[in-house]
């Protein structure tokens, strides 16, 4: 019986830690800013890589220097 007590208890803890943590994460809800920060992200990160592969297909058509 002290077991059964116990493990209810702990259940009930854990539940309840379960519940309160997902009523918290939802006041974290996405602002109307996230959708344009992300893609503005997306752009820099993209506009980024295509420099980096221009300025390496630049350096593999010159060669580096080094023979």
């Amino acid at each position: 019986m002290t077991v059964w007590v116990i493990l209810g208890v702990a259940g009930a803890v854990v539940a309840a830690a379960v519940g309160w943590v997902a009523w918290r994460d939802r006041e974290r809800t996405a602002s109307a800013e996230d959708p344009g920060a992300r893609r503005a992200a997306v752009v820099e990160q993209q506009r980024y890589e295509q420099n980096r592969h221009a300025s390496q297909s630049d350096v593999i058509r010159r060669g580096d220097g080094r023979s």
